[in-house]
């Protein structure tokens, strides 16, 4: 899904500086940023697919003018994963993945929504594999210098597997993946929507 196919989605209008005519996205410092996770939670259907840790890294744009692949965000690691009691591995790729900022969060000025998108994830273990590709939805808090997705209120992703799918009956092509985690960013970011 495009840039502005995921602003469309997300029903947001005027934010943008393309949208305003002026203004800019400033992140502070920007550049290149590591992010660490503890417990994010893979769920589709009724399953549930724990990690007990995850890092990630990435950059952000110091000025970017309408937000749409501000940055990017790759995941580096996820540790001690399992579902069912089944050991997971995964791969994800192609990376980085595009970081959109779409609005400062209606909620919660403190708050900026994104998505994150071109997310692709291969899974694997003993009798199962999975790809999962789409969107994730989220929000980097200003003031906890946290990136969270699936949480908050923000709009399901939408993880989706392919054909081929299979995992003891656990997953099939179709299934969408949702995903729930919290990266605490060094160095922390500061995000300011076009004013």
């Amino acid at each position: 899904m495009s840039g502005v196919a995921l602003v469309a989605a997300l029903g947001v209008s005027g934010t943008s500086a393309s949208a305003t005519g002026s203004g800019v996205w400033t992140v502070s410092p920007g550049g290149n940023y590591t992010g660490a996770g503890a417990n994010p939670v893979f769920a589709w259907n009724s399953m549930v697919f724990n990690c007990t840790s995850s890092t990630v890294t990435g950059s952000l744009a110091a000025m970017d003018a309408d937000g749409l692949a501000a940055g990017t965000l790759a995941p580096k690691s996820y540790t001690g994963c399992a579902i069912a009691g089944i050991p997971f591995t995964y791969s994800a790729g192609p990376t980085p993945w595009k970081v959109n900022l779409l609005q400062r969060n209606a909620a919660d000025p403190s708050k900026i929504d994104l998505s994150i998108s071109g997310v692709t994830f291969n899974w694997s273990a003993t009798g199962c594999h999975a790809t999962w590709t789409g969107t994730v939805y989220g929000q980097y808090d200003n003031t906890t210098g946290r990136l969270s997705t699936g949480l908050n209120g923000a709009p399901a992703g939408r993880l989706v597997a392919g054909a081929g799918a299979s995992c003891l009956g656990l997953v099939t092509p179709g299934d969408v993946l949702t995903i729930k985690a919290t990266y605490t960013l060094t160095p922390r970011q500061t995000i300011t929507p076009p004013a």
